[in-house]
């Protein structure tokens, strides 16, 4: 077998290149191309993302065989498939690789929701797949929602123009026919744009109570408890909402919407075990490799104070499971973060059981994986937490000093209490907790990688120059929602910091006009820096936003992953040590 140069330039690809039902797709992995990251050493697979034509969604994986130091994977095309996009990946991390393809039927018409799944890349897609499916009311949704992402990337599209925009694509179904799950679920989500909740809520019961199995019933539902309301809705019609997700776990225990609804509303407190135990069994029984319904059994137990053999049983599963390497891949357990919270969750499984030991297993391998150290520090403030109910005083003392050092709320309280409980006073205490803390951060430490970029102002930072000053860097882009959230909060910052050494810079991966037309609408008093993918890659950073705290010495003391409201408040204290205060 030959391949061409520029087939061998490529890291990873698919043939044919027009791909049928009925083919057999082969995925290709060059090893030796430029940036591979898998080796012939490796055991290599194709992770396969299946998007169906009647909007059905699966995972599958295929074992890749060595051929001509090619890693070479196949997959026959089902008669239904629509779509799909391929990673190449190991049971221990990902090739970096991956593509997509488009299905076209046996008669070489594409699928029916192939074209508009390349909307995000093509702006013709929705054009020309109304062109070929008239009635894919689907996809007007995928244009919905790609309109709603330029609008707050970008901010050119205003919501009155998406609202319009909406309202004119409604026109165009009154042709269809109004007999399908598809057909409502569009309803849906065109009324949650024009902010009409309670059509959008009637609909919702109707798609519940005429089509409860149907995929874009879950779907839909899925879409308002997460993008309209996260969890919090007062109104009685949004406890109506709640009371049919409830009925469908219920009536419906195999229904794709049961299952949402026991993993996207396990905290809402009618959701009851006995109620869970049907839909969590199918569950199992339908992705084996999958451990979330471990999980929410566990969570659903702890909350009731259900203590069984079950619960030990599922705790084990989890710590098992995920060394399996079906599981590993299936369940993007190639995330460090995502490894970790599992084996965090098997931990609450075992000392609800009173297995303690295990529980404090559990936490040291989840304290293992996990990949920032502030995750870390919460892992080791849970041991203690263990140690201490187990009267294990002086290792819940270490713990919750380790915890403290990396800034975890109520860490440096439970220090001092056990600190008192073992020497019977808390004199000397300030001076204990801060030598321990800073022999750890500065073990921790490690200096900060050199860079050079230009700010949007024109203003050149060399971060080997800035020595002697606390440097607070912030990894984002405009797209991310969390970015966006904690904005005001690190405003704060800046304006609390104005007279101190402190260089606040905002890394975004998006482009000069992007920023400045972002700006306009969003003030951001951080340094704001575009382009800054090279400065990302860099530092390692898979998850956004990300902050790194340099000192004055040009260290780099810590890291913390994830954006909310209150994150200025973690930043804090780690600009104050940054700062040696």
């Amino acid at each position: 077998m030959v391949f061409p140069l520029s087939l061998r330039a490529q890291i990873a690809w698919c043939s044919p290149n027009e791909v049928r039902w009925g083919d057999t797709v082969k995925i290709y992995y060059n090893p030796s191309a430029t940036n591979a990251t898998l080796t012939l050493r490796d055991e290599v697979y194709a992770m396969l993302s299946l998007s169906m034509w009647n909007g059905s969604k699966k995972d599958t994986i295929v074992k890749a065989v060595l051929q001509k130091n090619m890693f070479v994977a196949t997959y026959h095309v089902e008669d239904s498939l629509s779509s799909a996009y391929f990673n190449v990946i190991t049971p221990e991390k990902s090739g970096n690789a991956g593509d997509d393809f488009l299905a076209l039927r046996r008669d070489s018409v594409f699928a029916r929701g192939a074209v508009i799944s390349k909307i995000w890349d093509d702006s013709t897609a929705f054009a020309r797949e109304i062109a070929l499916y008239p009635d894919n009311l689907s996809a007007f949704l995928e244009k919905w929602k790609y309109l709603e992402y330029v609008g707050q990337t970008v901010k050119q599209a205003e919501e009155s123009i998406l609202q319009e925009e909406v309202c004119n694509d409604l026109k165009q179904f009154t042709s269809t026919s109004k007999n399908s799950a598809e057909f409502w679920a569009a309803q849906a989500a065109a009324y949650s744009i024009l902010g009409d909740k309670h059509t959008q809520r009637t609909i919702l019961k109707r798609l519940g109570k005429d089509f409860p199995t149907s995929p874009y019933t879950a779907q839909a539902l899925e879409d308002y408890i997460a993008k309209d309301h996260r969890g919090k809705i007062k109104d009685s019609l949004g406890y109506e909402i709640r009371a049919l997700v409830r009925s469908m776990i219920e009536k419906f225990p195999s229904s794709l919407a049961a299952k949402e609804g026991i993993e996207r509303n396990v905290t809402d407190s009618l959701i009851t075990l006995s109620m869970a135990k049907p839909v969590i069994n199918d569950w199992i029984q339908k992705e084996p490799w999958n451990l979330d319904p471990y999980l929410r059994y566990i969570q659903l137990a702890k909350r009731s104070n259900n203590v069984s053999d079950t619960v030990s049983l599922f705790a084990a599963k989890i710590m098992d499971k995920a060394m399996d390497k079906e599981v590993r891949m299936m369940s993007h357990l190639l995330d460090p973060g995502h490894t970790a919270d599992y084996y965090h969750y098997a931990a609450q499984g075992f000392e609800l059981c009173g297995q303690y030991g295990q529980a404090l297993a559990s936490l040291q391998a989840a304290e293992n994986a996990a990949h920032e150290s502030e995750s870390k520090g919460y892992y080791s403030f849970q041991q203690g937490l263990i140690y201490k109910k187990c009267g294990l005083y002086n290792s819940a003392e270490n713990t919750f000093i380790i915890a403290s050092a990396a800034n975890i709320k109520g860490a440096k309280d439970s220090a001092l209490a056990v600190y008192k409980h073992l020497r019977g006073t808390d004199s000397g205490f300030a001076t204990f907790i801060k030598q321990k803390t800073d022999s750890i951060l500065a073990a921790k430490a490690k200096p900060a990688l050199p860079f050079t970029v230009k700010a949007l102002d024109g203003k050149t930072y060399d971060i080997a120059k800035l020595k002697g000053k606390a440097v607070v860097l912030n990894f984002w882009f405009i797209g991310c929602p969390p970015c966006r959230q904690e904005i005001p909060g690190l405003n704060t910052l800046v304006k609390e910091y104005a007279k101190k050494d402190v260089v606040f810079l905002a890394l975004a991966l998006d482009d000069e006009k992007s920023l400045n037309d972002f700006l306009k609408k969003t003030p951001f008093t951080y340094t704001i820096v575009p382009k800054a993918q090279n400065v990302s890659e860099l530092y390692g950073v898979e998850g956004f936003p990300t902050h790194v705290i340099l000192d004055r010495k040009g260290m780099n003391i810590g890291q913390l992953v994830g954006g909310s409201e209150t994150r200025h408040e973690d930043l804090r204290p780690l600009i104050e040590r940054a700062l040696g205060q």
